[in-house]
Protein backbone atom coordinates (compact mmCIF):
# COMPACT_ATOMS: atom_id res chain seq x y z
CA UNK A 1 0.00 0.00 0.00
CA UNK A 2 1.44 3.58 -0.75
CA UNK A 3 2.66 5.22 2.11
CA UNK A 4 -0.08 8.25 2.01
CA UNK A 5 -3.20 5.95 1.44
CA UNK A 6 -2.11 4.06 4.59
CA UNK A 7 -1.53 6.63 6.52
CA UNK A 8 -4.98 8.13 5.70
CA UNK A 9 -6.42 4.96 6.46
CA UNK A 10 -4.76 4.62 9.77
CA UNK A 11 -5.79 8.37 10.82
CA UNK A 12 -9.53 6.77 10.03
CA UNK A 13 -8.97 3.81 11.62
CA UNK A 14 -11.53 2.76 14.40
CA UNK A 15 -10.44 3.11 18.31
CA UNK A 16 -7.98 0.30 19.87
CA UNK A 17 -7.13 -1.06 16.05
CA UNK A 18 -5.19 -4.66 16.68
CA UNK A 19 -1.28 -3.93 17.34
CA UNK A 20 0.99 -5.88 15.11
CA UNK A 21 2.57 -7.24 17.93
CA UNK A 22 0.89 -9.42 20.67
CA UNK A 23 3.66 -9.89 23.36
CA UNK A 24 6.47 -10.26 21.57
CA UNK A 25 7.54 -9.57 17.53
CA UNK A 26 6.85 -11.71 14.86
CA UNK A 27 9.94 -14.10 13.65
CA UNK A 28 9.87 -12.03 10.14
CA UNK A 29 10.26 -9.03 12.20
CA UNK A 30 13.58 -10.21 13.88
CA UNK A 31 14.79 -11.82 10.84
CA UNK A 32 14.00 -8.30 8.88
CA UNK A 33 15.41 -5.43 10.94
CA UNK A 34 19.00 -6.96 10.86
CA UNK A 35 18.85 -6.41 6.81
CA UNK A 36 17.29 -2.80 7.33
CA UNK A 37 19.90 -1.95 9.47
CA UNK A 38 22.62 -2.88 7.16
CA UNK A 39 21.19 -0.75 4.18
CA UNK A 40 20.59 1.96 5.87
CA UNK A 41 23.29 1.94 7.37
CA UNK A 42 22.70 1.44 11.03
CA UNK A 43 25.09 -0.45 13.42
CA UNK A 44 23.43 -1.42 16.32
CA UNK A 45 20.21 -0.81 17.98
CA UNK A 46 17.90 -1.61 21.07
CA UNK A 47 14.09 -2.12 21.13
CA UNK A 48 11.98 -2.46 23.97
CA UNK A 49 8.16 -3.56 23.86
CA UNK A 50 6.15 -2.34 26.95
CA UNK A 51 2.65 -3.73 26.94
CA UNK A 52 -0.03 -3.38 29.78
CA UNK A 53 2.57 -1.59 32.00
CA UNK A 54 4.98 -4.28 31.81
CA UNK A 55 8.51 -5.02 29.68
CA UNK A 56 7.35 -7.57 27.39
CA UNK A 57 9.71 -7.84 24.96
CA UNK A 58 13.42 -6.37 24.39
CA UNK A 59 16.39 -6.72 22.69
CA UNK A 60 19.80 -5.37 21.58
CA UNK A 61 20.51 -5.59 17.45
CA UNK A 62 23.63 -5.62 16.14
CA UNK A 63 27.14 -3.72 17.53
CA UNK A 64 28.06 -1.26 19.35
CA UNK A 65 31.15 -0.15 16.98
CA UNK A 66 31.53 -0.82 13.23
CA UNK A 67 35.03 -1.20 13.87
CA UNK A 68 35.50 -3.61 16.89
CA UNK A 69 32.00 -5.68 15.90
CA UNK A 70 30.97 -5.71 19.94
CA UNK A 71 27.45 -6.77 19.99
CA UNK A 72 24.55 -4.73 21.40
CA UNK A 73 23.58 -6.05 24.87
CA UNK A 74 21.59 -5.08 27.79
CA UNK A 75 24.38 -3.27 29.22
CA UNK A 76 24.88 -1.17 26.22
CA UNK A 77 24.56 2.55 27.17
CA UNK A 78 22.82 4.82 24.18
CA UNK A 79 23.17 8.66 24.12
CA UNK A 80 19.57 9.27 24.50
CA UNK A 81 19.29 12.71 23.03
CA UNK A 82 16.65 14.70 23.15
CA UNK A 83 14.59 12.05 25.67
CA UNK A 84 17.10 13.55 28.13
CA UNK A 85 13.97 16.42 27.95
CA UNK A 86 11.80 13.92 29.72
CA UNK A 87 14.43 13.02 32.60
CA UNK A 88 14.20 16.74 33.29
CA UNK A 89 10.30 17.52 33.02
CA UNK A 90 10.20 14.38 35.40
CA UNK A 91 12.30 15.99 37.87
CA UNK A 92 11.03 19.50 37.40
CA UNK A 93 7.22 18.02 38.36
CA UNK A 94 9.17 16.26 41.64
CA UNK A 95 10.07 19.74 42.42
CA UNK A 96 6.98 21.30 41.86
CA UNK A 97 5.24 18.54 43.91
CA UNK A 98 7.92 19.24 46.73
CA UNK A 99 6.45 23.15 46.49
CA UNK A 100 9.84 24.74 45.03
CA UNK A 101 8.86 25.50 41.82
CA UNK A 102 5.85 27.02 40.52
CA UNK A 103 5.45 25.99 37.27
CA UNK A 104 3.32 29.51 36.38
CA UNK A 105 6.06 31.98 37.86
CA UNK A 106 8.38 33.52 35.40
CA UNK A 107 11.49 32.25 35.39
CA UNK A 108 13.37 35.36 35.34
CA UNK A 109 11.50 35.87 38.97
CA UNK A 110 14.30 32.54 40.29
CA UNK A 111 17.04 32.92 37.47
CA UNK A 112 17.40 37.13 37.13
CA UNK A 113 19.13 38.25 34.11
CA UNK A 114 16.35 38.47 30.67
CA UNK A 115 16.78 41.57 29.04
CA UNK A 116 13.89 41.35 26.66
CA UNK A 117 10.20 42.20 28.20
CA UNK A 118 8.79 38.58 26.42
CA UNK A 119 11.71 36.37 27.91
CA UNK A 120 10.83 37.79 31.04
CA UNK A 121 7.36 36.23 31.39
CA UNK A 122 8.55 32.25 30.04
CA UNK A 123 7.76 30.21 32.78
CA UNK A 124 8.49 26.65 33.06
CA UNK A 125 4.95 26.00 31.58
CA UNK A 126 6.00 27.14 28.40
CA UNK A 127 9.16 25.57 28.42
CA UNK A 128 7.99 22.39 28.71
CA UNK A 129 5.37 22.67 26.17
CA UNK A 130 7.68 24.03 24.00
CA UNK A 131 6.00 27.50 23.94
CA UNK A 132 8.06 29.80 25.17
CA UNK A 133 9.12 31.37 21.42
CA UNK A 134 13.04 30.69 22.38
CA UNK A 135 14.92 29.13 19.90
CA UNK A 136 16.24 25.68 19.50
CA UNK A 137 19.79 26.53 20.17
CA UNK A 138 21.34 30.18 20.15
CA UNK A 139 25.10 29.84 17.45
CA UNK A 140 26.22 33.42 18.24
CA UNK A 141 28.21 33.67 21.66
CA UNK A 142 26.83 36.82 23.18
CA UNK A 143 23.26 37.03 22.16
CA UNK A 144 20.54 36.82 24.38
CA UNK A 145 17.80 34.84 24.24
CA UNK A 146 14.66 35.99 22.49
CA UNK A 147 11.19 34.48 22.52
CA UNK A 148 10.40 34.79 18.83
CA UNK A 149 6.53 35.39 19.76
CA UNK A 150 4.37 35.69 22.67
CA UNK A 151 4.70 33.07 25.40
CA UNK A 152 2.50 30.60 24.90
CA UNK A 153 0.36 31.33 21.65
CA UNK A 154 2.82 28.96 19.57
CA UNK A 155 4.80 25.87 19.55
CA UNK A 156 8.60 26.35 18.71
CA UNK A 157 11.21 23.14 19.99
CA UNK A 158 13.29 24.62 22.29
CA UNK A 159 16.61 22.89 24.06
CA UNK A 160 17.53 26.28 24.87
CA UNK A 161 14.50 26.48 26.77
CA UNK A 162 15.34 23.75 28.88
CA UNK A 163 18.67 24.60 29.91
CA UNK A 164 17.53 27.76 31.59
CA UNK A 165 14.64 25.46 33.14
CA UNK A 166 17.43 23.59 34.32
CA UNK A 167 19.37 26.69 35.91
CA UNK A 168 16.17 27.71 37.95
CA UNK A 169 15.88 23.76 39.45
CA UNK A 170 19.45 24.50 40.13
CA UNK A 171 18.39 27.52 42.10
CA UNK A 172 15.38 26.02 43.90
CA UNK A 173 17.21 22.80 45.18
CA UNK A 174 19.92 24.13 45.67
CA UNK A 175 22.00 21.54 44.10
CA UNK A 176 23.78 20.45 40.66
CA UNK A 177 21.44 19.58 37.64
CA UNK A 178 23.22 15.88 37.83
CA UNK A 179 22.30 15.87 41.84
CA UNK A 180 18.79 16.91 40.84
CA UNK A 181 18.66 14.07 38.21
CA UNK A 182 20.34 11.58 39.90
CA UNK A 183 18.41 11.99 43.59
CA UNK A 184 14.77 12.51 41.83
CA UNK A 185 15.22 9.86 38.83
CA UNK A 186 17.73 7.57 38.71
CA UNK A 187 18.17 6.38 42.04
CA UNK A 188 14.44 5.97 42.60
CA UNK A 189 13.67 4.26 39.70
CA UNK A 190 17.17 2.05 39.76
CA UNK A 191 18.73 3.15 36.72
CA UNK A 192 22.45 2.22 37.42
CA UNK A 193 23.46 2.61 34.20
CA UNK A 194 22.63 5.93 33.38
CA UNK A 195 23.88 9.40 33.84
CA UNK A 196 23.56 13.35 32.60
CA UNK A 197 26.75 13.23 30.81
CA UNK A 198 29.06 10.90 28.80
CA UNK A 199 31.46 9.32 31.49
CA UNK A 200 34.79 8.39 30.92
CA UNK A 201 34.66 5.19 33.34
CA UNK A 202 31.38 4.00 31.51
CA UNK A 203 33.31 4.39 27.39
CA UNK A 204 33.61 0.71 27.44
CA UNK A 205 29.77 -0.10 27.73
CA UNK A 206 28.84 2.86 25.07
CA UNK A 207 27.38 2.38 21.76
CA UNK A 208 29.65 4.26 19.38
CA UNK A 209 27.81 7.32 17.25
CA UNK A 210 28.17 6.78 13.65
CA UNK A 211 27.78 8.77 10.01
CA UNK A 212 25.44 8.59 7.47
CA UNK A 213 28.37 5.71 5.37
CA UNK A 214 27.89 3.62 8.75
CA UNK A 215 31.60 5.14 9.92
CA UNK A 216 32.21 6.18 13.52
CA UNK A 217 31.93 9.25 14.89
CA UNK A 218 35.06 11.23 16.82
CA UNK A 219 34.55 11.94 20.26
CA UNK A 220 37.38 13.94 20.89
CA UNK A 221 35.61 17.12 22.43
CA UNK A 222 34.51 15.13 24.87
CA UNK A 223 37.47 13.67 25.92
CA UNK A 224 38.91 17.15 26.38
CA UNK A 225 35.84 17.82 28.41
CA UNK A 226 36.66 14.74 30.75
CA UNK A 227 40.45 15.93 31.09
CA UNK A 228 38.50 19.61 32.30
CA UNK A 229 36.01 17.86 34.61
CA UNK A 230 39.13 15.70 36.10
CA UNK A 231 41.15 19.05 36.65
CA UNK A 232 38.45 20.93 38.42
CA UNK A 233 37.88 18.77 41.07
CA UNK A 234 34.56 17.96 40.68
CA UNK A 235 32.23 15.18 39.07
CA UNK A 236 30.09 15.44 36.31
CA UNK A 237 26.62 15.34 39.08
CA UNK A 238 28.06 18.15 40.79
CA UNK A 239 29.04 20.59 38.13
CA UNK A 240 26.73 23.56 37.96
CA UNK A 241 25.73 25.48 34.94
CA UNK A 242 28.52 28.29 36.15
CA UNK A 243 31.25 25.20 36.42
CA UNK A 244 30.33 24.36 32.81
CA UNK A 245 30.33 28.14 31.59
CA UNK A 246 34.34 27.93 33.21
CA UNK A 247 34.73 24.81 31.56
CA UNK A 248 33.61 25.96 28.06
CA UNK A 249 36.16 29.19 28.59
CA UNK A 250 39.02 27.43 29.30
CA UNK A 251 38.74 24.56 26.31
CA UNK A 252 38.09 27.63 24.43
CA UNK A 253 34.82 26.44 23.31
CA UNK A 254 31.55 28.75 22.60
CA UNK A 255 29.58 29.30 26.80
CA UNK A 256 26.75 28.33 24.92
CA UNK A 257 24.22 25.47 26.10
CA UNK A 258 24.90 23.12 23.08
CA UNK A 259 28.54 23.03 23.23
CA UNK A 260 28.37 21.79 26.96
CA UNK A 261 29.01 18.54 28.43
CA UNK A 262 26.03 18.71 30.12
CA UNK A 263 22.97 19.10 29.04
CA UNK A 264 19.06 19.25 30.32
CA UNK A 265 18.10 18.75 26.79
CA UNK A 266 20.68 16.44 25.39
CA UNK A 267 22.94 14.72 27.37
CA UNK A 268 22.08 11.97 29.20
CA UNK A 269 23.37 8.64 28.80
CA UNK A 270 21.22 5.81 29.16
CA UNK A 271 20.47 1.23 28.82
CA UNK A 272 17.48 0.09 27.20
CA UNK A 273 16.27 -1.52 30.69
CA UNK A 274 17.31 1.77 32.62
CA UNK A 275 15.15 3.59 29.99
CA UNK A 276 12.24 0.97 30.09
CA UNK A 277 12.14 1.69 34.25
CA UNK A 278 11.54 5.57 33.29
CA UNK A 279 8.71 5.08 30.81
CA UNK A 280 6.84 3.06 32.97
CA UNK A 281 7.04 5.04 35.90
CA UNK A 282 7.00 8.48 33.70
CA UNK A 283 4.07 7.45 31.86
CA UNK A 284 1.74 7.25 34.84
CA UNK A 285 1.95 11.17 35.29
CA UNK A 286 -1.41 12.11 34.14
CA UNK A 287 -0.09 15.98 33.62
CA UNK A 288 1.83 15.07 30.85
CA UNK A 289 -1.49 14.29 28.71
CA UNK A 290 -2.82 17.94 29.26
CA UNK A 291 -1.91 19.51 25.73
CA UNK A 292 -0.85 23.13 26.39
CA UNK A 293 -0.17 23.76 22.69
CA UNK A 294 -1.58 22.83 19.35
CA UNK A 295 1.16 21.96 16.68
CA UNK A 296 -0.57 20.92 13.63
CA UNK A 297 -3.89 18.17 13.22
CA UNK A 298 -3.45 15.27 15.42
CA UNK A 299 -0.07 16.62 17.01
CA UNK A 300 0.62 18.58 20.01
CA UNK A 301 2.37 19.13 23.19
CA UNK A 302 2.06 18.79 26.97
CA UNK A 303 4.05 19.40 30.21
CA UNK A 304 6.96 17.40 28.99
CA UNK A 305 5.72 15.24 26.50
CA UNK A 306 4.79 15.17 22.93
CA UNK A 307 1.28 14.59 22.08
CA UNK A 308 -0.03 12.44 18.97
CA UNK A 309 -4.01 11.43 18.52
CA UNK A 310 -3.83 8.46 15.47
CA UNK A 311 -6.30 5.18 14.65
CA UNK A 312 -8.43 6.16 17.61
CA UNK A 313 -5.19 6.33 20.71
CA UNK A 314 -3.16 9.30 21.71
CA UNK A 315 0.42 8.58 22.06
CA UNK A 316 2.67 10.46 24.43
CA UNK A 317 6.37 10.42 22.15
CA UNK A 318 9.73 12.16 22.04
CA UNK A 319 12.59 11.88 19.15
CA UNK A 320 16.01 11.86 19.87
CA UNK A 321 18.66 13.63 17.34
CA UNK A 322 22.41 13.78 18.53
CA UNK A 323 25.27 13.50 16.28
CA UNK A 324 25.59 10.06 15.21
CA UNK A 325 22.38 8.91 17.72
CA UNK A 326 18.61 8.82 16.74
CA UNK A 327 15.98 7.47 19.13
CA UNK A 328 12.38 7.42 18.92
CA UNK A 329 9.93 6.92 22.11
CA UNK A 330 6.15 6.18 21.30
CA UNK A 331 3.38 5.38 24.26
CA UNK A 332 -0.16 4.84 24.52
CA UNK A 333 -0.58 6.18 28.38
CA UNK A 334 -4.02 4.57 28.93
CA UNK A 335 -3.17 0.99 27.83
CA UNK A 336 0.07 1.32 28.69
CA UNK A 337 1.35 -0.19 25.95
CA UNK A 338 4.44 0.94 23.01
CA UNK A 339 7.95 0.73 22.92
CA UNK A 340 11.08 3.01 22.47
CA UNK A 341 14.06 2.40 20.27
CA UNK A 342 17.91 3.24 20.49
CA UNK A 343 19.48 3.75 17.49
CA UNK A 344 23.65 4.35 16.71
CA UNK A 345 23.61 5.63 13.62
CA UNK A 346 22.70 8.90 11.68
CA UNK A 347 20.02 7.28 9.45
CA UNK A 348 18.39 5.45 12.68
CA UNK A 349 15.12 7.66 12.11
CA UNK A 350 14.31 5.42 9.22
CA UNK A 351 14.72 2.65 11.49
CA UNK A 352 13.13 3.92 14.15
CA UNK A 353 9.92 4.76 11.60
CA UNK A 354 9.68 0.98 10.01
CA UNK A 355 9.97 -0.35 13.87
CA UNK A 356 7.13 1.58 15.35
CA UNK A 357 5.22 1.08 12.44
CA UNK A 358 5.82 -2.51 12.76
CA UNK A 359 4.87 -2.95 16.06
CA UNK A 360 1.83 -0.67 16.61
CA UNK A 361 0.13 -1.19 12.95
CA UNK A 362 -0.54 2.18 12.04
CA UNK A 363 1.62 4.99 10.39
CA UNK A 364 2.69 7.44 13.07
CA UNK A 365 1.57 11.38 11.54
CA UNK A 366 4.87 12.19 14.38
CA UNK A 367 7.15 10.72 11.99
CA UNK A 368 6.24 13.24 9.09
CA UNK A 369 6.68 16.41 11.44
CA UNK A 370 10.08 15.46 12.81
Amino acid sequence: MHRRTFLGTALAAPAFAANSWKSTPPKDFLSELPTWMAVAPVPGAWVTWIERGKVAWQQGFGVKNAETKTPVDNKTIFEAASLTKQATAYAAHALQKEGKLDFDKPLNDYVPGMTDAKAKTVTARHVLSHSSGFPNWRFEKGSALVPAFDPGSKWNYSGEGYVYLSRVMEKVADKAYGEIIQQRVFDPLGMSQSSVARLPEREAQMATGHDRRGEVHDITRKKKLWDLVKESGKTFNTLRYEDLEAIQEKAKQPTLPNWMGINAAASMCTSGPDYARFVLAAIKNPEYRKQQVKIREALGWGLGWGIERVAGREYLWQWGDNGGYKNIVMIDPVAETGLFVFTNGDSGMRICDRVVTHATGVEHPAFLFI
